[in-house]
């Protein structure tokens, strides 16, 4: 596949890819993964869940955002 780039928008990609030790090509097919993905949650239907199931899984989101900061 080809595709033209601005110049100023491959200079972003280059930079975001050395700052993620990566080479352009997988930067690009990682950003690229990262949409396609993005687009089929925004499509998918929430599981249905009680008010306590809600909590729990909160309570563990929350737990491993702080674990990872």
């Amino acid at each position: 596949m080809t595709i033209t780039i601005d110049p100023q928008t491959l200079q972003y990609v280059d930079a975001d890819a050395r700052a993620d030790s990566l080479s352009r090509s997988e930067y690009v097919e990682r950003v690229l993964r990262h949409e396609h993905y993005r687009r089929l949650l925004a499509q998918a239907m929430p599981p249905r869940m009680d008010r306590d199931e809600e909590r729990s899984l909160r309570d563990l989101l929350s737990w491993q955002d702080e674990a990872a900061s």
